[in-house]
Formats: C-alpha cells, sequence, structure tokens
C-alpha cells in the first residue's frame, strides 16, 4: 500500500507542524444528510449524462498518491471540475479537519464513476484544525467554492455542513469499508449542489469558514491547459 506524507500546520501555527502519512483515502458523493439535497445534486449530474447511483451515500476508494497540496493542474481539455468538501484526516491520536477539492473528469464520470477519480488529484488545504475544537459546532461551518473563469471570480457553491453528514456519520459508514486500523485514513466528505451549472473553470478555490472562532481554512489551484501540444 503506497502512502503520501504530508505537512500540515494545525489553526495554521508555524510552530504546530505534523506529518500526516495518508495510506487510504476515500471520496464520498451524495452525502446529502436529506433527500432534497441529494436530489439537487443527482439532477445536476444528470444534466452532464451522470447517472445516479443505486443507493447513496456513495463510497469510493482512491489511491493516497494522488493528495495534493500543490497550486495548480494540467488539463487535456475543458471536461475537468472541482467540488469543494470537508475532509477528515485520522491520526492515531487526534481527528483533523481541512478542506480540498475532490477534481474530477466528468466525461469519464458518465461512464466510470471510480476511474473518473482516479484522472486527478484530491487537494487539500495545508492548515487544519483539530476535530475537537470544532464539532461541536460542526453544522454551523459553512463550505464555499469559488471559480475564475477568464478573470471573473464568482461563488459557486456555498452552504453550512448541516446539509452533508457529519464526521462520527461519515466515520461510522466507512469503517467496514477499510480493512484494518483506520489511522492514515482521508476521508472526503461529498460536496453541496452547484450554483448554476457545473462547468470547468481555470481556477478553483476552496473554503471552510468556522464563524465562531473566527478562523478559515482554504485551498485553491489553476487549472492550466495543455495548449502547447499540436496534433
Amino acid at each position: 500500500m503506497s502512502a503520501k506524507k504530508l505537512e500540515l500546520f494545525v489553526d495554521g501555527r508555524l510552530d504546530q507542524k505534523i506529518e500526516f502519512i495518508a495510506s487510504k483515502v476515500i471520496n464520498t458523493g451524495y452525502s446529502g444528510r436529506n433527500q432534497a439535497e441529494i436530489k439537487k445534486h443527482v439532477d445536476e449530474l444528470k444534466a452532464l449524462g451522470i447517472p445516479a447511483p443505486e443507493k447513496t451515500p456513495l463510497f469510493l476508494p482512491k489511491p493516497a498518491q494522488l493528495l495534493s497540496t500543490a497550486g495548480s493542474i494540467e488539463a487535456i481539455d475543458r471536461s475537468n471540475t472541482g467540488e469543494a468538501e470537508a475532509v477528515l484526516l485520522v491520526g492515531k491520536e487526534e481527528i483533523y479537519v481541512a478542506v480540498g477539492s475532490d477534481h474530477s473528469d466528468r466525461e469519464l464520470h458518465a461512464f466510470n464513476i471510480p476511474k473518473s477519480k482516479q484522472i486527478y488529484p484530491n487537494f487539500i488545504s495545508r492548515t487544519v484544525w483539530r476535530l475537537a475544537d470544532v464539532e461541536d459546532h460542526w453544522d454551523d461551518l459553512i463550505l464555499r467554492s469559488s471559480i475564475s473563469v477568464s478573470g471573473k471570480r464568482r461563488v459557486y457553491q456555498e452552504g453550512r455542513l448541516a446539509a452533508l453528514l457529519g464526521p462520527r456519520e461519515l466515520l461510522a459508514s466507512v469503517s467496514p469499508l477499510v480493512g484494518g486500523d483506520l489511522t492514515g485514513l482521508v476521508i472526503y466528505s461529498g460536496t453541496l449542489a452547484a450554483r448554476g451549472e457545473i462547468r470547468f473553470s481555470d481556477r478553483f478555490e476552496a473554503e471552510l469558514v468556522d464563524e465562531v472562532r473566527g478562523q478559515s481554512l482554504y485551498c485553491g489551484y489553476a487549472i492550466e491547459l495543455i495548449d502547447w501540444f499540436r496534433n
């Protein structure tokens, strides 16, 4: 089993650096707490020719080597998009929270969802929180994404985590699917419906905002088309 070492900072403090060894990654889909939220996401994916799953939520494994804190990605076309998600990182003694993006190839998604998750990285913030510090107001955390297209930036997704499965529900759901110890497991929470249509962007940014503590987590990256190749 391959692993990925991530250098992360608790509460953004340089004196609280941790080295997290990620050995297993699970992407969660269709994880709304109510059927209305699930239907929103199903409908927007159906518009792209992506069929609804037989059951929800959907859990998919991903190689840990595809975790990334980089600031850019290269793509061969415009059929790929990001999704803002809360992220749980299960350590030996502590569970951490990050914000990330499950970047997916939407054309391949219509034919084979698991394989569509193997093409691009899962992006993740370098700043994390301890779950213990935010769990009592988890539902009030705000998940937001923004996209930039031709230099124009707009909010793409926004809502509170009350709309998605909570951390303990996620952990309980994935535990039977993971062989052995959960240490080193990274769980992406699933996402919120987009404002407007799902679309390609030149840049994708994700935030998780804690209004109670006055803190936020951030990850952002550019999507650079490979335009130098002539065929």
